[in-house]
């Protein structure tokens, strides 16, 4: 058998070729992520007491997920609290919203994958966003 086909030969030289593609894979995400990136220029008023300054700032906008990327959920259906009790825990955090009585809760569970709910509350039309 010759070195090339000794297993700890293989796993030693697998190793050494992964550990430079560890380090530099986090750049090369870094740098991909620069070309969609926008530029706005905006007012900063802190800066305009430094004599070098124009009194503006400019910041790099970078869209990672695009536009509708997360979705909104549009029609939210409700269930009855016996309903609620058995899909969710006693001490699950909600956003809560009454308006001339009708109640609802939205579970941040939910929220943290849409963000945003477009509904009607005591008939009025309302965003609930987290």
């Amino acid at each position: 058998m010759g070195i090339l086909f000794r297993p700890y030969t293989i796993i030693t030289v697998l190793l050494v070729a992964l550990g430079p593609a560890f380090i530099f894979i986090p750049k090369i995400g870094q740098f991909t992520l620069r070309f969609g990136a926008e530029t706005v220029t905006i007012e900063d008023p802190s800066m305009q007491r430094l004599a070098r300054s124009d009194g503006t700032l400019d910041l790099k906008i970078i869209n990672i997920l695009g536009r509708d990327g997360t979705p909104a959920i549009l029609q939210p259906e409700f269930g009855n609290q016996i309903a609620a009790l058995g899909e969710m825990d006693p001490d699950e955090r909600v956003i809560g919203l009454s308006i001339n009585g009708d109640n609802r809760a939205y579970p941040l569970k939910l929220m943290s994958r849409h963000e945003i709910v477009n509904d009607t509350v005591g008939g009025k039309p309302v965003a609930v966003t987290w």
